[in-house]
């Protein structure tokens, strides 16, 4: 028989037959079989998953993990695979329960997502009970027992395969909702007519100088909007000390700390001197991570060290000369030369948008009220990366990240929605980010902020960074797609850019640094605030 009939023959006789699955594949396949899944309702688009991985199916994957390091173990005395099994297990023990614990919760928790159909939004949160140090008011420490959600990282040092019995862990996990997209054919565009302008030119100069900028002690007065303060923080919820830290960075502007907004921490700072006390009082958030403290009164104590101030450098021929020039107007020649030589993606950027705005307008998803604290930060995540490739200086990000992270309820959700639309509509036109992509991405935020490649790419990889600004390349890919099918329509202009925000030229020398002057007594004022 000719080869080619033969596996014509062998093709018809597995035709219709389910193909064979691989050791790992029929491992999952086991074990979404054998464990149990309860689950809750604890808000919209929010699960808690408990789930139970039976007695018999963690005896199975530690007998297998046993026998094949008793394979390929080298114990002295032994040859290669024929040590004693006790032996094996009293010498590698340790090792293989904690292999085996991070490969059960991981693979427990995918298999329990497939067996419930779920389509979860990023990574699932986990309840562990952990013992925390805390002071009373008689400034005496104890121990208490509390119950936080956290990433699977940290909920491993805490989960432990028992010796007996069932393996159960609880987790949350946000889900994607269901929704049709809209109609993608023709969206009607208006292309912006974009000149640039005396002020685009003073924007981009006050950027660049701002960049520049340093934080420099302050000799003489009070704390100012905006300024840089080291401080001793203690946050307390009743009679419980919940953190205390000492020379600590703090804002003076509406921020969030320790998972609380402090909307008004600026004005509460606003005028105090070193050496002063601030009291302030704001309500935990119900998502916050210590389910002990949600929805109580946290009193945060201040006391400041010191106060520093952010200086722009003059417009000298110190500054002129970094920029190969010799005059203030060479310079800003050179700049609107630049700014010209960007419109072109200025208009891009600018289309994008009203493409996003109608995906938002047109798309019936109805994005939860109480979203979790970590959508929130995505949201924060994903406007701080624009900031970033706009080459906003980073005191200027710091800043307006303080506020979104305060006030980011309505950006979040908003963002939300129009990222659950992206990725839908990246899913069906198979839209993927390349390396390459990636790399140059974060060339140019290297250029624009004037930092080395190698710093943004580690700043980046803290945090979600390196994830968002895949999914901001990837959105971008997707807006351009939607752009080259829309209906496009010349705009009445001419239109000026719209301008970042950033900090006011100023051409004052900056301030010399000096060590602020400390007394041994200490001024109080204090000012209680209720959210």
């Amino acid at each position: 028989m000719a080869d080619k009939d033969l596996a014509v023959e062998e093709q018809e006789t597995v035709e219709g037959e389910a193909p064979e699955l691989t050791e790992e594949e029929q491992a999952m396949a086991d074990l979404k079989e054998a464990i149990t899944v309860e689950k809750e309702e604890v808000g919209s688009l929010r699960l808690k998953l408990t789930v139970t991985i039976p007695e018999a199916s963690l005896e199975e994957r530690r007998s297998e993990q046993f026998t094949e390091l008793k394979r390929d173990a080298l114990v002295p005395g032994f040859r290669k695979g024929h040590a004693p099994m006790e032996l094996i297990e009293k010498r590698f023990g340790s090792d293989v329960g904690e292999q085996l614990k991070s490969k059960l919760i991981s693979s427990g928790y995918m298999a329990a997502v497939e067996k419930e159909e779920l389509k979860p939004l990023g990574d699932p949160l986990f309840w562990v009970t952990v013992q925390e140090e805390r002071v009373g008011d008689d400034d005496k420490p104890r121990t208490v027992e509390t119950e936080k959600l956290v990433p699977i990282d940290t909920a491993l040092e805490t989960l432990n395969i028992p010796t007996s019995g069932p393996l159960t862990f609880s987790c949350e996990v946000e889900l994607k909702p269901e929704f049709e997209l809209p109609s993608l054919e023709k969206i009607p565009v208006e292309q912006p007519k974009v000149t640039i302008s005396d002020d685009d030119v003073d924007t981009e100069a006050n950027r660049m100088m701002a960049i520049r900028g340093t934080f420099q002690p302050v000799e003489k007065g009070g704390v100012k909007i905006d300024d840089m303060l080291y401080a001793d923080m203690k946050m307390s919820v009743g009679d419980e000390v919940i953190a205390s830290e000492e020379n600590t960075d703090i804002a003076a502007r509406d921020l969030r700390l320790k998972g609380v907004p402090l909307m008004g921490l600026g004005d509460a700072l606003k005028g105090k001197k070193i050496d002063d006390d601030v009291t302030f009082e704001a309500e935990v958030p119900d998502d916050h991570e210590n389910i002990d403290i949600r929805g109580k009164t946290a009193k945060f104590d201040f006391s400041i060290r010191e106060i520093k101030r952010l200086h722009v450098p003059p417009v000298d021929s110190d500054f002129l000369s970094g920029f190969g020039v010799e005059s203030e107007e060479q310079w800003r020649t050179m700049i609107r030369t630049a700014l010209e030589g960007r419109l072109e993606a200025v208009i891009r950027e600018g289309m994008q948008g009203q493409i996003s705005q109608y995906l938002i307008d047109n798309t019936e998803l109805e994005i939860p009220s109480g979203l979790s604290q970590r959508q929130r930060d995505r949201a924060v995540s994903r406007q701080m990366i624009e900031m970033y490739q706009a080459g906003i200086p980073e005191a200027e990000i710091e800043k307006q990240v303080d506020e979104l992270r305060a006030t980011a309820q309505q950006r979040a959700e908003q963002e939300l929605k129009l990222f659950f639309v992206l990725e839908k509509i990246s899913e069906d036109r198979s839209v993927e980010v390349s390396e390459e992509q990636m790399n140059g991405a974060i060339a140019a935020i290297a250029q624009r902020t004037q930092k080395r490649f190698d710093r943004v790419r580690d700043e980046l990889s803290k945090g979600e960074g390196l994830a968002v600004l895949y999914h901001k390349l990837r959105d971008q890919q997707t807006l351009d797609l939607l752009l080259d099918d829309a209906e496009i329509t010349e705009g009445k202009g001419p239109k000026t850019k719209a301008k970042p925000k950033t900090v006011e030229k100023k051409k004052t020398t900056a301030a010399k640094k000096s060590t602020p002057k400390k007394t041994s007594s200490k001024k109080t004022a204090k000012k209680k605030t209720g959210k």
